[in-house]
């Protein structure tokens, strides 16, 4: 008898040498051989060569690989998701199938990484159409499901409507045959007693088909928004439509090895915004900035207790510049017008990557929420770890933030999730800024520089004054070391009042006359705090365009400020700045007002007209 052995197709050998002697030369696996009668007699080390020559044609084997989704590097309106674990694999050739895939995943994306014991040789992608629609995702499965009751019932609906519409039919057919036969019977051999049934009989029928009709209808319009709102369901899902996509990672495993294998893709209707809380505390000169991370996702996949990173990258855009292209002018004559005129039972190989551990929510015996018999000092620990910022990196113009907890976001459009980026803790300074020429409120502005590890990303604010909401605003994009200036609205405690004290117009000169306008201005501050405030106030004077307009500033109390930025930058305009300390009120006294005084002066020829020129 000529024994079958497993080999990898390359020879075919007759075997007439002893049985144990010929398998310990044959490879352990592929397509069945036979040993030519040429061979007969060679030793086994001689017969192991020729079976172990490489064969460029072997197929790999189909596998399906259960990966599971642990990583997620999220941008502004995609995702790139990695699904990751170890596969066991015998020494061979594979193709792993790895999916299926979400609607939303971009198949020209995918990439995939094997680790020591492996050698990755292909990565391909492939669809697969269904017979209806399909999902691993179990919030899409029941969306899918819905929908199809959904739209059953309506179908239902839609039917009984065209039975009701052929019942009316039939009883108006009736009602027209007894008014024939009773037209033809008159006067001969009428029965009025069977004519009066046959007439209540149709008038009831049509009556109680009629209001069927009316509550067909209203069904159907019930059934018809039911069915929207399944759709509006699936579509939040991320529902798929019926294919299935899979990821095929080409593998060789030289020898027998658990090789850790990984499949990465990019994934439409993901995105994150930075939101931020600012906590503001002027009694003590504290500010707390908390940056979060809103992040919304309807990939048609869930993300449980994956490993996030959030990232300002765009990795759709392009990273060549577009070029200017050259336009040129054409002559031509005018158109003259015209008239008008696959197998789904392959086995599965290895197992999926084991889940992340879960923070403890249950306590060891009579200890609530406690930490399960763990030590304390050890669990403290941890759960410092999972409170801690996210970490910082990336290179380039791009930024990522390494999120240091678990992260869950269900595929949904619906539901926003936030997780903490970090708690900045600033050194703030508060002051009041008063512009009583163009609003009688002081307001309160917080202004400190980034100190932190972070840059701080144009988000919404929401502000708050110690224990009081104060409302919303936006905050700019801040690089580190950068300065931040934050208002935290009016504060009615302190008033600045603006009095135009005199007015006097009059002229001037001798040999060429001239007009003028000279003004005194006051404005008075009154503090009724506890405490003293630093206020800053603005004012203006007209500037001239004109050396023939002329205009004087003088007797300033107190004088202006002399900073830096002032000076070089407002100063210029015409814009006038004093920066004054109010004292605190006293208990049982009167505030104290404080008061700012300055005239102007503004002349011009006679006979000229001047703009601009206002109290």
């Amino acid at each position: 008898m000529t024994p079958h052995l497993p080999s990898n197709g390359l020879a075919r050998l007759l075997l007439t040498v002893p049985m144990a002697t010929t398998l310990l030369a044959m490879p352990a696996h592929g397509d069945d051989i036979a040993i030519e009668p040429a061979l007969v007699g060679m030793e086994a080390p001689a017969l192991a060569t020729i079976g172990a020559r490489e064969d460029d044609t072997e197929k790999p084997v189909a596998m399906r690989a259960d990966l599971k989704l642990g990583a997620v590097t999220l941008y502004r309106g995609r995702a790139a998701v990695t699904r990751s674990g170890k596969v066991g694999l015998r020494a061979g050739i594979y193709e792993l199938r790895v999916g299926p895939l979400p609607e939303a995943a971009d198949l020209d994306s995918v990439q995939a990484r094997i680790g020591e014991g492996g050698k990755l040789l292909e990565v391909k992608t492939e669809t697969v159409a269904l017979p209806a629609p399909s999902s691993d995702n179990p919030r899409v499965r029941e969306a899918l499901t819905n929908l199809e009751e959904a739209r059953a019932n309506l179908a239902d609906i839609v039917r009984q409507i065209a039975n009701n519409d052929a019942s009316l039919k039939t009883i108006d057919g009736i009602a027209a045959k007894v008014a024939s036969d009773a037209s033809q019977a008159l006067g001969t051999t009428l029965d009025p007693a069977k004519l009066e049934a046959q007439l209540t009989f149709v008038a009831t029928q049509r009556d109680r088909l009629t209001a069927r009709a009316l509550e067909l209808t209203k069904a159907r319009r019930d059934a018809e928004g039911v069915v929207a709102m399944r759709e509006r369901e699936l579509a939040a899902a991320g529902g798929a439509p019926p294919v299935e996509r899979y990821a095929l990672v080409t593998m060789v495993a030289p020898r027998d090895a658990d090789v850790e294998t990984s499949v990465t893709y990019l994934v439409r209707n993901a995105t994150w915004q930075p939101t931020y809380t600012v906590r503001g505390n002027p009694e003590n000169g504290t500010l707390a900035l908390e940056f979060d991370a809103s992040v919304r996702q309807a990939t048609g996949e869930d993300w449980n207790d994956v490993a996030l990173v959030l990232s300002t990258a765009q990795p759709t855009q392009s990273a060549n510049p577009p070029s200017v292209s050259p336009t040129y002018l054409e002559l031509y004559d005018p158109a003259p017008p015209e008239a008008a005129r696959y197998d789904y039972n392959m086995p599965v190989v290895g197992s999926a990557a084991p889940a992340p551990k879960a923070m403890a929510t249950e306590g060891g015996p009579g200890i609530p929420g406690g930490t399960g018999g763990e030590m304390p000092e050890r669990a403290a620990k941890r759960y410092a770890g999972l409170a801690a910022d996210a970490s910082v990196g990336g290179t380039g113009p791009a930024v990522e933030f390494r999120i240091p907890r678990p992260f869950t976001a269900a595929s949904n459009a619906d539901v926003e999730r936030r997780t903490r980026v970090a708690n900045v803790d600033a050194k703030p300074s508060f002051t009041l800024v008063a512009q009583p020429l163009v609003d009688s409120d002081v307001y309160l502005r917080a202004r400190f520089r980034n100190e932190s590890a972070y840059i701080l990303l144009p988000g919404e604010a929401r502000m708050y004054l110690g224990a009081d909401s104060i409302g919303r605003a936006n905050l700019g994009e801040v690089p580190i070391g950068g300065e931040v200036e934050l208002w935290f609205g009016k504060e009615p405690r302190v008033t600045a009042r603006r009095e135009l004290v005199t007015k006097k117009q009059g002229e001037s000169g001798v040999f060429s006359k001239s007009k003028a306008v000279d003004r005194e201005y006051r404005i008075v501050l009154e503090n009724t705090l506890a405490r003293a405030v630093e206020v800053e106030v603005w004012d203006r004077v007209p500037v001239s365009r004109n050396e023939a307009a002329k205009v004087e500033l003088k007797d300033l109390s107190p004088t202006l400020a002399t900073d830096d930025k002032y000076v070089k930058d407002s100063k210029p305009q015409g814009l006038l700045k004093w920066v004054l300390s109010l004292p605190a009120r006293t208990d049982g006294a009167d505030a104290k007002r404080q008061t700012i005084g300055w005239k102007t002066r503004v002349s011009w020829p006679e006979n000229k007209l001047i703009s601009g020129d206002a109290d």
